[in-house]
């Protein structure tokens, strides 16, 4: 159908109203167009609550308008949440519950690149070594457990087995991970064949987790096939033929640069320094003064060129340093060179720490070094040179920081509240040991817009202050000659929040009170008083409808370049849920109008215009806002939608967005019942306002709620569950058992018309009889009479907790006391106020809408036609046609064709007649005078219009002539319409023949005088 319409757009009709019905239709399309499409799904869910447990820091998310998800249903819910701390102690459990029914389940493992593997713990890798040499043919890495603390004792840590892929072969090592620090140091020594003389060649590391073994290191001895399929990837390893030397250079003056070992040194070890020279260097003695510190000794000083320098050294000891003079002399002249500004070696300096370093701790040993000798710059001459060497019991390979997380929700301008992450140091020695550094430590951020770190370098932390986040954002850290960094991830939220409620537009609800005295309520007039105080003393308030209220906000991390474009967490129509943080700072404006219970849920208490917000609990700025209204416009239950539940079944599953992304799906099961099996009903309102809300909204005390089956007996009351209402049924049969359930206000409130449901529904427990029979609607109190007394006309057994008011009973039961409570209904129902059970309109679909509309739209057509006709007649009524008796022969708009006989033309002629005329008037001229003239047969009456119409008479074998008349309708003058009707035919017959024709036509109707006849058409008249 939809089709057609939009295939018949292009048949509208030209003319003057043309360009606005082809406006209006398209319109049209557009209506039906939108109706033709599939309608939205009502947004219900099971409501049954799913919890995180064992998760310190966790959110759930949503998609932006798609909450529910699609996938839920009135017995199914769905969630996806986002655990950002990634394994704590123990691993979460995902639980969901429906009173009295729950279950629960291990969260499954995170899924890791590149072959999304789920993998039990979350382990960083840091590789010390990027390339190694024969002389130092080891390989070490890293591995640290991100997370929370773990449980304590050995066993419950994993192994981590480093494997190295060469072309020429394969190794492996594992090691077991410390309690302390929940880290480990493999160090991995690689074959001396790997090693070409010629060449650098590389080799691939990945590694793999096992569980903790008995032997060596707690591990086990590993497998031998090949890792790759399960390996997770570390980096790779450069394997070179020899170790260039580390050292470093640093200019005394312009002529004289020194040389030093840029390594730890060892207690009792022995390392030297050298000096370089330039080659235009003409001074013939050159002074060398150095300063050190006990524990330190310059043991020689050697020429690189005997033959050239000779060198002489003098120790001076003094408290608390001691001084070495070195005194070089040249010895004979140097040779030409092309290239003066080059330097050589010339002298070999040689030192030797003592041992012992305060019980292992690295130290730092300064050095001063100061020139002296002919031609040297004056400015240069007092200029010293200090070089520390850093001497240490253990051989130190790397400074590396080991963070808890590597990134953070920056959630500290929602709740005030500042967000760390711990941060510990770590040395790595040349054996795999690893040793914690605390003091002696630097730090800077390289970014304090974005992250912050502390004073004592053990955390980085957001404080609230921050104005944005960022992606790898920088933290450095130093620790005597060692230096590194560590890069994390910082979400900060893009305010404004969202503040989402499942209604912005709370109205009364009509019939339905609950205890309790009005909140609210303005001052009554005159003649209200004695019913407002009748309502204030019965104890009972008007029910506003109630809300959801949820609290969301993307987060995002700015490009470190200073652009614009965003990096969204999990993706940029993904909202994250921090009801729970920012609910102790949200209120409503006017607390009279409506309030928040629980910061989950909207009340509305009094008719008025309000607003949601949330302040800042940093600065009493707005965060968020949104406003709703409270109206005094009544809505209607329509129906109850109710959804047994025997049993809760779930499911678990990763999403691929974000590592810690997890989707849970609980439903209900709905299986046939066993005998004594309890069972609970999920309710929800649907209002007339084309709004639904679960009964959890309400509290529990406001809903009177009753169960009914139509086998006496088939169920019991269950325990009370709030507003979850549980029945105890005896077993379905083949076809099922169907639960009628209805809403009722709370007992003190139900008085007259209100002892009729509110809205009632139907669950069926087990398989429904096909056809599924339609629930009955209980929009007015006529049409719900007979559901009302099957389900409340019987006994009565109290549900133990449906708020006091609810009861479970036989649907067919009967009691001798229905006639009586009739009639004190019937008196309590003229005390009752004006407020009526009325109709409640029901839903209209968009497509019912469209229908509508394009109705409408083509009786707006349709009237703009008529009008556009009458505009026209309007417009040529003024030009009116000439008098056709001034002027006989113009030409007349309208002609109208007569054929007949003769007799019947003199006879309508006669008729036509006035009764009075003369006999010479009127009459048949059968004998005229000569001439040949055409002379008139009848004449119009007098007063009448004339007509200049023609008749053209012929004789016709047969002796009959046939006449062709043409006549014409001309309007009458306004005076004249009460002497002869609108429109009536002004005939004139003219003869176009001569005195002959006249003659015969007389003769062959046998009629000579014109007496005969009018005496003849008399007689023709009485007869008739």
């Amino acid at each position: 159908m939809c089709g057609g319409m939009a295939g018949r757009a292009a048949a509208v009709p030209r003319g003057p109203c043309g360009p606005w019905l082809c406006l209006l239709v398209a319109l049209a399309l557009d209506v039906v167009r939108v109706g033709c499409d599939q309608d939205p799904l009502d947004p219900v869910y099971l409501p049954a609550a799913l919890e995180l447990l064992d998760a310190p820091e966790h959110f759930r998310v949503q998609q932006v308008g798609r909450y529910p998800p699609a996938n839920s249903s009135l017995g199914s819910r769905s969630e996806t949440f986002l655990l950002l701390q990634p394994w704590p102690r123990a691993q979460p459990l995902l639980r969901a519950s429906y009173p009295p029914f729950a279950t629960q389940q291990v969260v499954p493992p995170r899924v890791t690149e590149p072959h999304q593997r789920p993998v039990p713990w979350d382990v960083r890798a840091v590789s010390v070594e990027g390339a190694v040499t024969p002389a130092e043919p080891h390989a070490r890495v890293l591995f640290h457990l991100k997370g929370q603390d773990w449980p304590p004792g050995p066993g419950s840590l994993p192994c981590a087995r480093l494997h190295a892929t060469h072309p020429a072969g394969t190794a492996h090592r594992a090691c077991h991970f410390q309690p302390s620090l929940g880290a480990c140091v493999v160090q991995l020594e690689f074959p001396s064949h790997w090693f070409s003389q010629g060449s650098t060649t590389r080799a691939e590391l990945a590694y793999t987790l096992e569980p903790a073994a008995e032997g060596p290191g707690g591990c086990g001895p590993g497998r031998e096939e090949d890792p790759r399929e399960q390996a997770l990837p570390v980096g790779g390893v450069e394997l070179r033929p020899a170790d260039p030397p580390r050292y470093q250079e640093v200019p005394l003056d312009e002529a004289v640069t020194l040389r030093v070992p840029d390594v730890p040194v060892r207690p009792s070890q022995l390392f030297s320094a050298t000096l370089l020279l330039r080659h235009n260097f003409t001074a013939s003695v050159l002074t060398l003064r150095i300063k050190v510190k006990k524990g330190l000794h310059v043991t020689a000083a050697r020429p690189a060129q005997p033959s050239l320098w000779t060198a002489k050294l003098d120790r001076f000891k003094g408290s608390k340093h001691h001084t070495t003079l070195i005194t070089c002399h040249r010895a004979g002249p140097s040779g030409p060179d092309s290239s003066p500004l080059k330097q050589s070696e010339f002298l070999w300096v040689d030192f030797l720490v003592e041992n012992g370093t305060s019980g292992g701790v690295a130290v730092t040993r300064p050095v001063t070094w100061q020139l002296e000798y002919a031609g040297q710059a004056p400015e240069a001459e007092k200029d010293k040179m200090v070089w520390e060497i850093l001497v240490s019991e253990r051989d130190v390979r790397a400074l590396v920081p080991l963070a808890k997380a590597e990134e953070l929700v920056n959630t500290a301008p929602l709740t005030g509240e500042a967000r760390r992450v711990p941060v510990r140091l770590v040395t790595v020695d040349s054996g795999g040991a690893l040793v914690e550094v605390t003091e002696q430590i630097g730090c800077e951020s390289a970014n304090t817009q974005v992250l912050q770190v502390s004073e004592t370098c053990d955390a980085v932390f957001v404080s609230g202050k921050e104005s944005r986040g960022a992606r790898g954002v920088r933290v450095d850290f130093w620790w005597r000659r060692l230096r590194t960094s560590l890069r994390l991830t910082v979400w900060a939220p893009l305010l404004p929040l969202r503040i989402e409620l499942t209604d912005t537009t709370l109205e009364q609800v009509r019939g339905w009170r609950v205890p309790g005295p009005a909140e609210g309520v303005l001052e009554p007039e005159a003649a209200a008083v004695a019913e407002e105080a009748e309502r204030r003393a019965r104890g009972c308030r008007l029910q506003y409808q109630r809300a959801g209220v949820r609290f969301l906000v993307p987060f995002a991390a700015h490009p470190l370049d200073g652009g614009r474009r965003l990096t969204h967490l999990l993706g940029p129509d993904w909202l994250l849920d921090v009801s729970h943080l920012v609910a102790p700072h949200a209120r409503v404006q006017d607390p009279r109008v409506a309030s928040l219970e629980g910061g989950r849920i909207l009340v509305g208490r009094e008719p008025g215009v309000t607003s949601i917000e949330v302040r800042s609990p940093l600065s009493d700025s707005i965060l968020g806002e949104q406003a709703l209204a409270v109206t005094d416009d009544k809505v209607s239950v329509l129906e109850l939608r109710v959804q047994p539940v025997m049993g809760i079944s779930l499911a678990l599953s990763r999403g691929t967005a974000h590592p810690g992304e997890v989707t849970a799906t609980c439903w209900a099961q709905s299986a046939f019942p066993a005998p004594k099996q309890e069972v609970a009903l999920s309710l929800w309102l649907s209002f007339s306002d084309h709004t639904l809300a679960p009964a959890e909204l309400y509290d529990h005390h406001d809903l009177g709620l009753s169960v009914s089956a139509e086998e006496p007996g088939a169920v019991l009351p269950a325990e009370e569950r709030g507003a979850q209402l549980g029945v105890v049924v005896s077993g379905a049969g083949a076809e099922g058992l169907p639960l009628h359930v209805a809403l009722h206000p709370p007992e003190p409130c139900r008085r007259g018309r209100h002892r009729v449901p509110l809205a009632s529904g139907t669950a069926w427990l087990g398989l429904p009889p096909a056809p599924t029979p339609a629930p009955a609607l209980p929009s007015s109190p006529a049409r719900s009479s007979l559901a009302t007394e099957a389900s409340m006309g019987g006994k009565r057994w109290e549900a133990g907790g449906v708020g006091g008011s609810g009861g479970v009973r036989g649907k067919f039961e009967r009691a001798e006391e229905e006639a009586g409570k009739g009639a004190e209904a019937g008196e309590e129902e003229e005390e009752e106020e004006e407020e009526e059970m009325v109709p409640a309109p029901q839903r209209v679909t968009d497509l019912e809408l469209g229908m509508y509309a394009l109705l409408g739209i083509f009786c707006l057509a349709i009237l703009i036609f008529l009008v556009n006709g009458v505009v026209f007649v309007l417009r040529y009524q003024r030009k009116e046609p000439p008098d056709s008796a001034t002027n006989p022969a113009s030409p007349q708009p309208h002609n109208w064709v007569w054929l007949g006989t003769d007799q019947e033309e003199l006879s309508r002629q006669l008729d036509r007649q006035s009764p009075g005329l003369p006999k010479g008037e009127g009459g048949c001229p059968c004998e005229t005078g000569g001439g040949g003239e055409a002379l008139p047969v009848a004449q119009a009456p007098a007063g009448g219009t004339t007509s200049s119409s023609s008749t053209l008479a012929r004789k016709e074998a047969g002796g009959r002539r046939k006449r062709v008349e043409f006549v014409t309708f001309a309007p009458a003058p306004p005076a004249q319409l009460s002497e002869e009707p609108v429109g009536a035919p002004a005939v004139q017959s003219i003869l176009v023949a001569g005195e002959e024709d006249i003659r015969w036509v007389c003769e062959d109707m046998g009629l000579k005088d014109p007496e005969e006849l009018r005496s003849y058409m008399e007689r023709i008249r009485g007869s008739s």
